[in-house]
């Protein structure tokens, strides 16, 4: 039993290296920690100085012959940190180049690698100044060598203490004031503390300090020990980066198998909205690979536990636009959450809701099928009036984008509803000519008990508001919101009544959407004024990926959910790695060879091929790869909608670029993406006018940033014949 006055904690570090060990010296390590908790002042632990470290407290601890652990014990109090395990030259260099340290300014307790840092700027300090001198004429050298020599610091007008309050440690100071650029304060990210990468992207961007101090919420705390390291620990953002060990359970289930840092390990930036009491709806904004999935599954295990300790009845729903995103979020959430929580928790996907619904309320709600579909449509045509000279297509788009979309149920409605991004030019005397086929479409559908998505919602938030009966949901968490319509985020309003503290948490990219379009959350019942909030650390894709995926969205703008815009300048990933590869080949027989001998050479590499997906933009397409690929011997592994991954399973996985969203993999092969397959062309030769083709091309460029940032180390693409013009 550990002595009650000890406090022994783990830093993330410490357990991303011990799920890097070998199982033999896992096991060991774990026995290791189980008695250095009990006793860390035992004689028998031979506690030993880092010969050259730049930290005096930092210890090493031998584990067996091979391996040791390294601790920052304090010559004097009962505070153990555990901080990093290797083989033993490993972990003496990390040992010598690591300072551990209580920030003096936000009391945070942080560990650094100062030597990194200094390297990184500098590194990225001299290739810019090479790149200035580069263009500039011989004579003009002398003066260019000045000026480039003494580059402007992207945070020069901030003082120190400013600095140490969002999280920059003091050893660190002169290398963040070296940074003159983006590409140097890229390199640099690497190498800080995490809590201080938001607010350095924001003055980097050119927010005023105080400004960024206010929009992160960093209050100087009264009184600061820095020798008090576990008072350190038991700040917002140390809690980032270290765990106190206070439940011998929790803490051998932890040693015992690999574990996702997402479940342990919030970054202040997601744990300021997640543990919180909001005064109304919140919207969270953020990038690919930023954790606001993440951040959406905490809240709604936060939110059912204070259910579960006030004993009340309520319930909450965590619903998000697709079946498989659902299936997925489900099988994360019984990783973080108590039974009593799970019991409190309603996840499903917002149609699949609607129908049981409706279902419960009587109503024969069927199945949709393209093929009914068609049905419908082709007796509702047979009355259209042929003088108009409109297309079958255009009456499909309509009956979509403005009559569903806009909950269009009677003639008069559709006058004088928007058709904002309908190319075709319409005089009320036309519209009147043309409703008679959506009345008839309507009809066909009910007659065969088929209900369009909107329509079913529409009418579940008919029947809610009229039932007069309390509020169904305590609160709804909403994931992937850029993909939901203006009727899903009505219904939504309407299964958490009138607004209460708590009762809507919105998380969503609209550089993500594939489906949607863009909307204004206030026309939905939905206030966010002064609960907005953006996640912008990439903590999955490397910055060479996020990049590159970035830049397939050039040229377009991005709502923000709420009438404005949402610039991708502002999130950074704190990994690097190599660059995109893109492959051009003259035959496909080529370029098949090539995806089958770099999936070979992965396979011998890492053992399986678990962490590799390959993805293709139809179903199709996945299908037809996939019978190449077992014919080559590859075991393979569809993901279909129905079902969530299965991480156990050493196969190949196979799927389309709209199911890999919310996926993660190791590499990403995007093959056979020509011109043909992004954008799709018989989709888009099919769109009737200008604007409706510009809409569908950016949702093609979203899709393809979507599949690429699934890759957390590598992506390849590939294609024959003409290139997709995304990446040409």
């Amino acid at each position: 039993m550990s002595d009650p006055r000890l406090t022994v904690a783990l830093s993330s570090d410490f357990l991303k290296a011990l799920n890097k060990l070998p199982e033999k010296g896992r096991s060991k390590a774990a026995s290791f920690v189980s008695k250095f908790r009990d006793n860390p002042r035992s004689t028998g632990l031979n506690y030993e100085r880092i010969e050259g470290g730049k930290d005096p407290m930092i210890r090493s601890l031998r584990v067996d012959q091979d391996i040791r652990c390294i601790v920052r014990a304090p010559e004097e109090g009962d505070t153990y940190v555990l901080l990093w395990i290797d083989k033993h030259d490993d972990a003496y260099q990390w040992a010598r180049r690591r300072t551990c340290h209580v920030n003096r300014v936000n009391g945070a307790l942080q560990v650094v690698d100062v030597e990194a840092a200094e390297t990184a700027v500098g590194d990225a300090i001299a290739a810019a100044v090479s790149d200035a001198l580069a263009n500039i004429p011989p004579q003009q050298k002398t003066t260019a060598q000045l000026l480039a020599a003494n580059p402007s610091s992207l945070f020069g007008h901030c003082v120190d203490d400013q600095l140490m309050l969002l999280g920059v440690p003091e050893a660190l100071l002169p290398a963040v004031r070296a940074v003159c650029s983006d590409e140097s304060l890229s390199r640099l990210i690497e190498w800080l503390p995490k809590d201080c990468v938001d607010g350095l992207i924001l003055l980097a961007e050119g927010r005023p300090i105080e400004a960024v101090i206010k929009e992160l919420e960093r209050q100087r705390p009264a009184h600061i020990d820095p020798n008090d390291v576990a008072a350190a620990l038991e700040t917002r953002e140390s809690k980032a980066e270290f765990l106190v060990i206070t439940d011998d359970d929790v803490l051998e289930a932890m040693l015992a198998a690999p574990l996702e840092q997402w479940r342990v390990f919030l970054h202040p930036s997601q744990s300021r909205l997640i543990e919180r009491d909001w005064s109304g709806p919140v919207r969270v904004l953020g990038g690919a690979g930023t954790g606001k999935t993440v951040v959406a599954m905490h809240r709604a295990r936060w939110l059912a536990q204070q259910l579960v300790q006030s004993e009340t009845s309520g319930r909450v729903l965590f619903t998000t636009y697709t079946r498989n995103l659902a299936t997925d979020i489900r099988s994360s959430l019984t990783k973080i959450c108590s039974p009593e929580q799970l019991q409190r928790l309603d996840v499903i996907h917002l149609d699949g809701w609607v129908s049981t619904f409706l279902k419960g309320q009587g109503l024969p709600v069927r199945v949709f099928n393209e093929s009914a579909r068609k049905s419908c449509w082709d007796l509702a045509m047979a009355i259209a009036d042929t003088s108009l000279g409109l297309e079958r297509r255009f009456y499909e788009e309509e009956w979509k984008e403005v009559v569903l979309a806009n909950g269009c149920r009677t003639q008069p409605e559709y006058l004088s509803a928007r058709r904002v991004g309908r190319g075709t030019r319409l005089t009320r005397q036309n519209r009147a000519q043309i409703w008679p086929v959506f009345d008839a479409m309507r009809m066909e559908l009910r007659q065969r008990g088929l209900w369009e998505p909107e329509e079913a919602k529409q009418a579940a938030t008919d029947l809610i508001k009229g039932s007069g009966l309390d509020a169904r949901y305590a609160a709804v968490v909403i994931d992937e919101a850029q993909d939901l319509d203006v009727l899903g985020f009505s219904l939504l309003r309407a299964l958490v009544g009138e607004p209460h503290p708590n009762d809507l948490f919105i998380v969503g990219d609209p550089h993500q959407r594939i489906y949607g379009k863009p909307l204004v959350l206030s026309r939905c019942g939905i206030e966010i004024r002064g609960r907005s909030r953006k996640l912008r650390i990439n903590y999955r894709t490397t910055e060479e990926t996020r990049a590159w995926a970035t830049a397939v969205l050039h040229g377009h703008d991005f709502d923000d959910l709420d009438g404005g815009l949402d610039p991708a300048t502002d999130y950074r990933s704190l990994l690097h790695g190599d660059e995109p590869l893109i492959e051009a080949f003259d035959d496909p027989a080529d370029e098949q060879r090539f995806l089958s001998t770099t999936l070979r050479q992965i396979q011998e590499e890492q053992g399986s091929l678990a962490g590799t997906c390959v993805t293709a933009r139809t179903n199709a397409a996945v299908e037809k790869l996939n019978a190449s690929l077992q014919r080559e011997g590859f075991a393979t592994r569809v993901i279909n909608a129905d079902e969530s991954d299965d991480p156990s399973d050493p196969a190949l996985r196979l799927a389309t670029m709209h199911r890999v969203k919310g996926l993660e993999f190791d590499q990403v092969f995007l093959p056979g993406l020509d011109a043909a397959q992004m954008p799709l062309r018989h989709e888009l030769e099919q769109r009737p006018d200008q604007l409706s083709r510009e809409l569908f091309e950016q949702q093609e460029r979203s899709l393809l940033h979507v599949a690429a940032t699934r890759a957390k180390k590598r992506v390849v693409i590939s294609y024959s014949g003409k290139p997709s013009p995304f990446i040409a």
